[in-house]
């Protein structure tokens, strides 16, 4: 099973290199706007997720000069290593090297002045946890700044999309062949709206996002002000037919399936993993995601409400829904629905919108706002 560290140790030598070029040399600039974002002053203690080769660290590090600490962490020991033998200038805050996941990152609570994850939020198994994270060792008052390519639902940003869909499906197999993960990576990706509404939920407050690219690049920046909201995933069982793509939007359909689904009711947990011609290695890597993000699914139910059915399909997400609803004389189906406008559907496709179009029973849409229990 492929894991995203092992295809950034793949690829650590020339990672910026390439980087730089498919961005069209935006990644540079996206960075130092991040960066500008955070607000930076010497003496601060500063924390980098998945730093990857350091671009962004030794930028850090040089604002603050020699005063303070910046700590750059990445599950990628090669490209740490890259980082490591990199010289910083002489006047920069020193860095300090780990090896380490964001999902379950090494230190205390409230310690780091500052915390920033540019460009490796979607690259986590568990974003969401990574993000709670994030917020769980910032100080209070202190600020995070995320940096990410998310999920468009603009038209501009939709067309972006597509041609990085282009560009990466044409990347051939051998040494580069991990690059087709940039592309891939979006479909576990959060919408910015997804994003900034985690982030207020678990304690940033006053979130500002910044968009590129239509928006399918954004700076979402805040200050931690609050205690990080207790975990809503209590471990549980099942539903009617709950639509899963591994978003924040469609997880949230467990708080209705909870709330208004009668007890003893069967419900089936539904997670479509769409046919794509990636590398054997992209699509290990890619599979992993999908199973664990229905896996999420599951711990969002109550317990011993329901009779629950686990199902891990392949194909098209909307036409194997509705197909699946006539096969099991569904009587309501539960997707989330992102809201992209309908320039952005019809360039990208929205599978709640076709379930909403083509099935034969009701379609509960849920919103990516609906309010917390």
């Amino acid at each position: 099973m492929a894991e995203t560290s092992e295809l950034f140790n793949e690829i650590a030598s020339h990672y910026e290199r390439w980087s730089n070029l498919l961005s069209g040399e935006g990644i540079r600039a996206w960075r130092r706007f991040a960066v500008d974002r955070m607000n930076l002053s010497p003496g601060m203690h500063v924390l980098d997720v998945g730093c990857g080769t350091g671009a962004a660290t030794r930028m850090i590090a040089k604002r603050m000069s020699s005063r303070g600490k910046v700590v750059g962490l990445d599950p990628a020991e090669a490209m740490l290593s890259v980082g490591k033998n990199t010289p910083i200038e002489a006047d920069a805050a020193p860095i300090e090297w780990v090896v380490g996941f964001g999902e379950h990152l090494p230190f205390e609570d409230n310690v780091f002045d500052r915390v920033t994850a540019q460009f490796s939020l979607r690259n986590m198994n568990d974003w969401v946890a990574g993000l709670g994270e994030m917020v769980r060792v910032l100080k209070y008052g202190g600020e995070l700044t995320i940096l990410e390519m998310v999920q468009p639902v603009t038209t501009l940003g939709t067309l972006a999309r597509r041609g990085l869909d282009a560009i990466t499906a044409k990347i051939p197999t051998g040494g580069l062949a991990p690059y087709q993960w940039l592309g891939a990576s979006l479909r576990h990706a959060p919408t910015a709206e997804e994003l900034r509404s985690e982030a207020e939920r678990i304690g940033i407050d006053s979130t500002a996002a910044h968009h590129w690219l239509g928006d399918l690049v954004v700076v979402v920046s805040g200050a931690k002000t609050r205690s990080i909201t207790a975990e809503r995933r209590v471990p549980a069982n099942g539903t009617v037919i709950w639509g899963i793509d591994g978003s924040i939007t469609s997880f949230r359909g467990a708080q209705v399936i909870n709330q208004f689904i009668n007890p003893g009711t069967t419900v089936h947990i539904v997670t479509v993993i769409p046919d794509r011609n990636l590398n054997e290695q992209i699509r290990r890597t890619d599979e992993q995601f999908w199973q664990r993000q229905h896996k999420t699914a599951e711990n969002l139910l109550l317990p011993a409400k329901f009779h629950i059915e686990t199902n891990i399909l392949e194909g098209d997400p909307g036409r194997v829904l509705i197909g699946f609803a006539h096969e099991t004389h569904a009587r309501i189906i539960v997707v989330g629905n992102k809201c992209r406008n309908p320039s952005s559907d019809y360039l990208m496709g929205s599978v709640a919108r076709y379930v909403f179009s083509h099935s034969p029973v009701p379609v509960l849409l849920v919103p990516t706002d609906i309010a917390a229990e």
